[in-house]
């Protein structure tokens, strides 16, 4: 009984230990991609990428309709 708790002891550990890491890695990800996001937003000059979106005529028929509503 004594070695089935100790068995169940050491698998609880190596649970937590792999809840810890993937949630650690996890953590940097998003904290990574945040970044990154935040790098974009600062970056992208916003007039330029809408006018760009606006040269393709599928967006700009959505843009029509949308106002003849």
């Amino acid at each position: 009984m004594e070695n089935i708790e100790k068995n169940l002891s050491i698998i609880r550990s190596l649970e937590t230990d792999v809840i810890n890491k993937v949630s650690a890695k996890a953590d940097k990800i998003f904290q990574e991609s945040m970044e990154e996001r935040q790098l974009r937003m600062k970056t992208v000059d916003a007039d330029k990428a809408f006018d760009e979106l606006l040269k393709k005529p599928e967006i700009l028929n959505v843009f029509i309709r949308l106002r003849d509503k």
